[in-house]
């Protein structure tokens, strides 16, 4: 069964749903499928058309009042994620990348967790690591929830744009994405939001990451600069984070080596920035994060030995 929030008594859940596109039509309706199938409806739906040239836009007005679009010129996606942001009569912003997809009870789950956690102004879910994305949970479910901080931020990713729920207020604080950045200008928003406000991560995967060929983030050497220079900058404006620095160095490196790996192939450079990982700090990581990293090198080592072997 489905709630409505528009006819709810939890006025204070209302939820514009934001879904920046550009050429997605082979994902838009998927995407839009996915959402009209929670479990609790949100206040609204919108998605912006960031000069689509495909027949995006006629996909989505076949959805009828179920889809508020707003057609703009193509300005990339931090542009259209703003658009949608400034545009939504909702008081919570949940984000949803075109390509990708929730599962079912992503919102309720969520919803329950801010209402458990009443200063919380973001929820996150955790990443989804594999490939086997769950299609249901059972009914009685009662999923667990802990704080995170800016200083989870820093060294592992612990919340992608397409499991993002924010109070629209949050905003005014921290303004919004960065239009110059043509990468990692998500994780530059949570640094901003993680320093000024308070929030959690629902423990179980609630969206589906879905890996093809036409995605934006192929430009590899453009992520890794970017994410360089978001690096950077959250270490100049927040100083008293410095001991915090290493940490996110060796986790830069590690996401640089999983790029280089499983997106463009290229196992040598995926060791060889593995190993600048472990390098730049090994004492902070966790007993569970270093066997992790080994694992990694000893699968890379193997695809880079074996004829034939590809990325998956």
């Amino acid at each position: 069964m489905t709630h409505d929030y528009r006819s709810s008594q939890q006025g204070e859940y209302k939820i514009s749903v934001v879904i920046p596109n550009y050429n997605y039509a082979l994902y838009i309706g998927e995407a839009l499928n996915s959402v009209l199938a929670q479990s609790v409806q949100p206040y609204e739906i919108i998605v912006v058309d960031d000069g689509s040239t495909d027949n995006s836009v006629q996909i989505v007005r076949s959805y009828g009042d179920k889809v508020r679009l707003i057609e703009q010129e193509n300005q990339h996606v931090s542009a259209a994620r703003n658009a949608g942001i400034k545009a939504a009569k909702g008081n919570w912003i949940a984000l949803l990348d075109s390509d990708d997809l929730w599962h079912p009870r992503k919102l309720e789950f969520q919803i329950k967790a801010s209402i458990e956690n009443p200063d919380w102004s973001f929820v996150a879910s955790r990443p989804d690591e594999t490939d086997n994305f769950p299609q249901a949970f059972d009914t009685d479910l009662q999923p667990a929830s802990h704080a995170i901080d800016i200083r989870d931020f820093i060294t592992k990713s612990q919340m992608s744009s397409s499991d993002a729920l924010i109070k629209s207020s949050c905003f005014d604080k921290t303004g919004m994405f960065d239009t110059s950045l043509k990468s990692a200008e998500d994780r530059d928003m949570w640094h901003r939001l993680t320093k000024l406000c308070k929030g959690g991560q629902v423990e179980l995967p609630l969206h589906q990451y879905r890996k093809h060929p036409f995605q934006l983030n192929r430009n590899i050497e453009l992520a890794i600069e970017t994410r360089k220079m978001v690096i950077r900058r959250l270490f100049e404006s927040n100083p008293e984070l410095k001991t915090y620095k290493k940490d996110a160095w060796a986790n830069h490196y590690y996401e640089n080596a999983v790029a280089y790996r499983d997106h463009v192939n290229r196992p040598f450079a995926a060791l060889g920035s593995v190993m600048l990982s472990l390098i730049m700090h090994p004492g902070n990581y966790l007993p569970n994060i270093t066997v992790k990293r080994f694992k990694f090198m000893a699968v890379t080592l193997l695809r880079a030995f074996t004829p034939g072997k590809t990325a998956t």
